[in-house]
């Protein structure tokens, strides 16, 4: 499956000279999908997640099929090769995807200057892009927020908004910055850090968000609201892959390590969406992402209290 993935974007970044095609054929534009979130316009409230192109290969082919955002990453501040192969499966039974990647990608210094690149030859994506930055394998969880901080940094000037991963089940030790103390100390870090480098750029601050995992309990989740609100970050992503739930999947790589996408998420993954919003009185924006497959499953997540939703899982089974 990673074979054909690489693959299939190696032919989307050629297939740039298609774009204006795609656009016509994909594209929906109806002032009710039209989604804000803070400093956010998003044409419809339909994203691709992070993960789908880890190195921005072909964002701006990506975005003519009729997404309203989308993610590029996890990238980390050093380069780094992943998880050993195979680390990839699909499991069409249950339509879903376990993956153990472990944030492999080129770096934030080879990402700033691919976007760069994309920028200055008119190949940057029509829709907000934004950069989904995750904590280097080697770099031990004291030394976390300057970690992030460096990645940030690199990329400050290319994402039109930031997403926090601290939630990925395949670099050791990650979720441990969901926990209350860590993880303020890394998102005021970060936000610090936003101010500053908008105040020297002349700009407003980045929008940024922090995505969580679906493996805790509510009480930790209020917990993780607390802080985000407190450090007035824009919204919370919810959710990344499952670490757990195995038990009632039916294909033959059930059992491989790594985090679970798809359908066997999607009821536990609005369930999130739901004890966020009401948490919140509706007052934290939440990115729901996990088991979307069709309008309908987006329309629960949205009912729930999602701003916008994310597909990867479904994109990969239903799409073009």
């Amino acid at each position: 499956p990673e074979a054909s993935h690489e693959m299939m974007l190696a032919l989307l970044a050629r297939a740039e000279i298609l774009c204006a095609a795609f656009q016509n054929f994909y594209r929906v534009e109806d002032e009710r999908l039209v989604t804000k979130i803070g400093r956010l316009t998003f044409p419809n409230p339909i994203g691709l997640a992070a993960g789908f192109d880890k190195n921005a290969v072909a964002p701006r082919a990506i975005s003519a099929f009729g997404f309203g955002f989308m993610e590029v990453g996890a990238i980390t501040a050093q380069a780094q090769p992943g998880n050993p192969k195979p680390r990839l499966y699909r499991l069409p039974e249950d339509d879903a995807l376990i993956n153990r990647l472990g944030f492999n990608n080129e770096g934030a210094a080879a990402l700033a200057i691919k976007l760069g690149r994309l920028r200055a030859r008119g190949a940057w994506p029509k829709i907000p892009l934004g950069l989904n930055l995750g904590r280097t394998k080697i770099v031990e969880t004291k030394d976390a927020v300057t970690d992030f901080l460096s990645c940030f940094e690199r990329l400050f000037l290319y994402g039109d908004f930031f997403t926090l991963n601290v939630s990925s089940p395949n670099t050791p030790n990650l979720r441990d910055l969901q926990e209350k103390t860590l993880l303020r100390g890394l998102l005021s870090a970060v936000q610090e850090r936003n101010r500053e480098l908008a105040s020297s750029a002349k700009i407003d601050p980045k929008p940024v968000f922090v995505k969580i995992a679906p493996d805790m309990e509510f009480p930790q989740v209020d917990e993780i609201i607390d802080v985000v609100q407190s450090v007035k970050l824009t919204g919370i992503v919810a959710t990344n892959a499952s670490a757990f739930m195995r038990e009632k999947l039916k294909s033959r790589h059930g059992a491989e390590p790594g985090g679970l996408s798809g359908r066997p998420i999607a009821s536990k993954v609005t369930a999130f969406i739901a004890h966020i919003y009401k948490a919140t009185g509706g007052n934290l924006p939440i990115i729901g992402v996990g088991g979307i497959f069709n309008a309908q499953d987006a329309y629960d997540k949205i009912k729930a209290g999602a701003r916008a939703v994310q597909i990867y899982t479904g994109w990969v089974y239903e799409g073009p």
